[in-house]
């Protein structure tokens, strides 16, 4: 499937061929830096292109159903149904500092 999709350079291409492809809608969701909480920073941006060039070489070596992410300064994937499977709790200062900002 890489090679089928290595001509598309937007998301909107990516979804249109996969629509083709499978039959599926997609919906595009472009999220902007203000969407998702303040300006990027170069750390940001730096992850995001690591990240997106290595879920494009995962996907060229065939691998598929993994999600790919950055472990310890690592570039690692985790198949799909570990994402959901192995829940991990949530920080519970956070948690505390959420019932302060509420009331």
């Amino acid at each position: 499937m890489a090679n089928s999709l290595e001509a598309f350079s937007s998301a909107f291409e990516v979804a249109t061929k996969l629509k083709n492809l499978w039959g599926s809608d997609y919906k595009v969701v472009v999220l902007g830096h203000i969407q998702r909480g303040g300006s990027p920073t170069a750390k940001d941006r730096i992850l995001a292109t690591k990240l997106g060039a290595f879920a494009i070489d995962t996907l060229q070596k065939g691998q598929t159903c993994v999600m790919v992410g950055e472990v310890k300064g690592t570039l690692v994937t985790t198949p799909l149904p570990e994402t959901w499977k192995n829940k991990k709790p949530l920080d519970p200062y956070l948690l505390h500092l959420n019932k302060l900002l509420e009331a």
